[in-house]
């Protein structure tokens, strides 16, 4: 493509990937402009037949040798320029309501999940998620996070009541917000991400969910070892963690640490084929008796402890 004019309001900056990278390698590139450039204004990516297409909206160009110097170092993965494909994006376009249209209302069981932008009637005997989809931590679309609503829902149709909940690597909150919606239990949200934690705090008001201790507390810290973790004496009766499985695999004596006995776990953010090494290493701390709620690629798992 031909070089953006002198200054142009937006460019839509493309990366083909021509391997088929796991989604953490993904994740890990799509990220890397928010560390060199302030003017990003989305970021999207989707498999393709031979690989990965990564699409940024920026305010302008970005040096591109330190973009791909910034891929190796995050990632490990090399690129070219010649990898790279840039436009100018037509200035009257509203990203945000492009963002809007591309996440209409849907449904996980009795969760109707919607965004700010929705107007329409929330149907009976639902229970509404309003989560803005503009924002890059979970809406509730993806195969990880539907299998946690789902496992939330099964837990909750099982009779099992927790007490005390967590949802470890909240990103949007969307998680813990329907914890609380279910079981009206105190939920504590945790993030290593700032800018995740001031989302979930965003959407427990929109949701009209309660702060302190006996509603959703949100706090930024590293997994466990965050001291609204450590604080929680006694520790918890279910644990929530959507992340990756590396992250999963890592942390699993320090979850088992913190649940509860008799209490129960949803795992997620791992894909099928790497479920055997999360649910090994979750077996070696008392975590036992699997459910799965597959989606697509993804699995989601509920142990017991």
């Amino acid at each position: 493509m031909s070089k953006p004019s002198e200054a142009p309001q937006m460019i839509g900056l493309y990366l083909q990937l021509r391997s088929t990278y796991d989604d953490a390698a993904i994740m890990e590139v799509s990220g890397v402009l928010d560390d060199l450039e302030d003017g990003i204004v989305s970021v999207s990516w989707e498999r393709t037949a031979d690989g990965w297409m990564i699409f940024w909206v920026l305010d302008a160009l970005p040096d591109l040798k330190k973009v791909i110097k910034a891929i190796k170092s995050s990632s490990g993965i090399t690129v070219s320029e010649e990898d790279f494909a840039w436009q100018d994006i037509d200035t009257g376009t509203n990203w945000l309501e492009e963002s809007y249209r591309s996440f209409p209302p849907f449904r996980v069981g009795s969760f109707f999940v919607f965004g700010s932008h929705y107007d329409g009637k929330i149907p009976k005997g639902t229970i509404p998620l309003q989560i803005d989809a503009a924002t890059a931590f979970g809406s509730g679309e993806h195969g990880t996070t539907r299998g946690c609503l789902e496992a939330l829902l099964k837990l909750h149709k099982s009779g099992f009541k927790p007490k005390r909940i967590l949802d470890m690597g909240s990103g949007s909150g969307i998680l813990a917000i329907a914890a609380y919606k279910l079981w009206k239990k105190p939920v504590l949200a945790v993030d290593i991400d700032k800018e995740a934690t001031r989302m979930a705090t965003h959407h427990r008001k929109i949701n009209q969910v309660p702060s302190g201790d006996k509603g959703m507390q949100c706090a930024t810290g590293d997994g466990y070892k965050a001291r609204a973790v450590k604080v929680q004496k006694g520790g918890f009766d279910l644990i929530i963690a959507n992340i990756l499985a590396g992250p999963l695999v890592e942390m699993a004596p320090e979850l088992a640490d913190n649940l509860k006995e008799g209490g129960k776990t949803i795992l997620s953010g791992l894909l099928i084929e790497q479920e055997d090494k999360v649910l090994a290493a979750h077996a070696a701390c008392g975590l036992k008796r699997p459910s799965r709620l597959p989606r697509g690629e993804w699995q989601t798992l509920i142990l017991n402890k």
